[in-house]
């Protein structure tokens, strides 16, 4: 090679390392501290940066008896991955028991390390709050000492963490859902306060309260992003899914008619009691055929008068000759909304009326775990148990003008003096909403307009559709959110990357990729 060929490429290879360099450089400008500045999240060079990523979970849910789970989640590989898809940030997902022991900061270590390599935003999300087990248990509301061990232990996260630039901020609680909103509201910003005594700079993320008050109140803080989580329409999120409520949540189709209530369409002719009935006796409605114009049918359980006490227990429905698939028929299992009540049965009652899943008395020759029954217990005024329709479809009856639907139960009433009590078929329709990218839009229009009128940035820190979603709908309506908040300038963050049983939200199932998940989030990233 001659002198001038090698002068020739020195310097191109000066050039090209120089280059590189550059790349690498812009790459870790990337880790660079963000801030608030009015509505938009801005980077070092002030630039706006709206996050689009996804949740990493960490296997929470598996921690009580795998504690090596966290660290089981996800690697080096996996934010690489993500880099390559386009995303620019992960939402952390941490159990405060993680903190127990060092396993918290070392995952929390892990995660920085990566982030800081591949040019992504960390934000820390405690997931479960302490003094819970699993999400959403509650018990910190009522209890001050959990409230400042919680406050403790985010002042000592952020006291490790201040001078990470990589990290974008922490969102100091998920789906926090206290019995009034102003706990919550308490909490947080005394949370806040903390923080801000080790680390004045980074971003806060406060999530809107669930409950009957789900409205952001504005803290005393300029560098905060407020967040919620978006599942709506969640008949089609959470489409198939038997474990959130006592019933399974029905299928529904997007884009199409969503059914999103059901309401009284009017009752059949019931079986009705006058007189005491001392030893437990089986009640026959006999064949019912169904009138024109309803849709559902769900049993219903009154009472009204002198009744004393009343005790149900055993149903079995037949629709047309065939034995339907009831929940909770012989009344054993407990709701897991409020375990002092049966699965899929509510009461409601006047007078001195009330009602009571009694797991003392039931019908004798029932199985030999059989311990529960319905009481209604009054003497003036009336009360009845319902069939819970929590999801609009399951457990009632789907019926049609002309089917056969008959009821059978057990019943038992000792000290009926001048009342009556009975069971019958109450009938229902549905409503039905069409879901499109227009309607995702009107849903996201609350919150646009809190925020613009406040000049404050938003965040979605989670949404998703899970695997049992019928046909397309999943990559659909995973694709029309991510579209929505795109044009809304928001940012946001998909649930989840990986799951390990069905049904799932995640990319992958176990080691296995959802490939058209991965293509419409790779599109949304663009």
């Amino acid at each position: 090679m001659t002198t001038c060929l090698k002068v020739l490429a020195l310097s191109l290879a000066i050039g090209l390392s120089a280059a590189v360099g550059a790349v690498e450089a812009a790459v870790k400008a990337e880790g660079s501290g963000l801030k608030v500045v009015g509505n938009k999240i801005v980077d070092a060079q002030g630039q706006t940066l709206v996050l689009k990523g996804v949740n990493m979970h960490t296997y929470y849910y598996q921690y009580a008896w795998d504690k090596t789970a966290p660290l089981k989640y996800a690697t080096e590989a996996d934010i690489k991955y993500l880099k390559s898809l386009g995303v620019n940030s992960i939402r952390l997902g941490l159990h405060w028991q993680y903190f127990r022991t060092q396993l918290g900061y070392q995952l929390i270590d892990n995660y920085v390390r990566w982030c800081e390599n591949a040019g992504i935003y960390l934000i820390l999300d405690m997931h479960v709050a302490l003094p819970d087990s699993t999400a959403g248990q509650g018990k910190i509301w009522n209890s001050p000492v959990a409230q400042q061990k919680f406050i403790k232990l985010w002042k000592n996260i952020a006291t490790r963490y201040a001078d990470k630039k990589i990290i974008a901020g922490y969102d100091i609680f998920n789906e926090p859902a206290p019995s009034e909103a102003k706990k919550w509201w308490d909490l947080a910003a005394a949370t806040l306060s903390a923080i801000r005594q080790v680390d004045p700079r980074h971003i806060i993320f406060i999530q809107a309260p669930l409950g009957s008050d789900t409205r952001f109140q504005r803290m005393n803080d300029t560098n905060v992003v407020y967040s919620f989580h978006n599942y709506k329409p969640f008949v089609v999120s959470y489409s198939g899914y038997a474990g959130a409520y006592d019933s399974k949540i029905p299928s529904n189709s997007y884009p199409g008619l969503v059914l999103n209530d059901v309401y009284m369409a009017g009752w059949a002719k019931g079986k009705n009691v006058v007189s005491k009935i001392s030893e437990w006796t089986q009640l026959d409605s006999g064949e019912i055929t169904v009138p024109a114009g309803v849709e559902f049918a769900a049993l219903r359980l009154g009472a009204a008068g002198r009744i004393g006490e009343v005790w149900f227990d055993d149903f079995s429905i037949t629709h047309n000759g065939v034995k339907f698939n009831m929940s909770n028929p012989s009344l054993e299992q407990a709701s897991v909304v409020n375990a002092q009540l049966p699965a899929s049965w509510r009461f409601g009652g006047s007078g001195d009326f009330s009602g009571t899943w009694d797991r003392t008395v039931n019908r004798p020759a029932t199985s030999a775990n059989g311990i529960a029954s319905l009481k209604i217990s009054g003497s003036s005024g009336g009360g009845s148990w319902s069939q819970v329709n929590q999801f609009y479809t399951e457990p009632l009856v789907k019926i049609k003008a002309g089917d056969k639907i008959r009821f059978q139960t057990w019943v038992y009433a000792p000290e009926m003096e001048h009342g009556e009590f009975g069971i019958r078929f109450d009938y229902y329709n549905g409503s039905r909403e069409y879901y499109d990218k227009a309607r995702l839009a009107k849903d996201l229009q609350p919150y646009l307009t809190w925020a613009s009128t406040n000049n404050l940035p938003l965040y979605v820190g989670e949404f998703g559709a899970l695997s049992t979603a019928p046909g397309a709908s999943r990559y659909n309506l995973v694709r029309d959110s991510m579209s929505v908040m795109n044009a809304a300038g928001l940012s946001w963050s998909l649930w989840s990357y990986r799951d390990l049983g069905q049904p799932y939200f995640g990319l992958y199932l176990d080691k296995k990729l959802d490939k058209r998940l991965a293509t419409e989030l790779k599109k949304g990233l663009e």
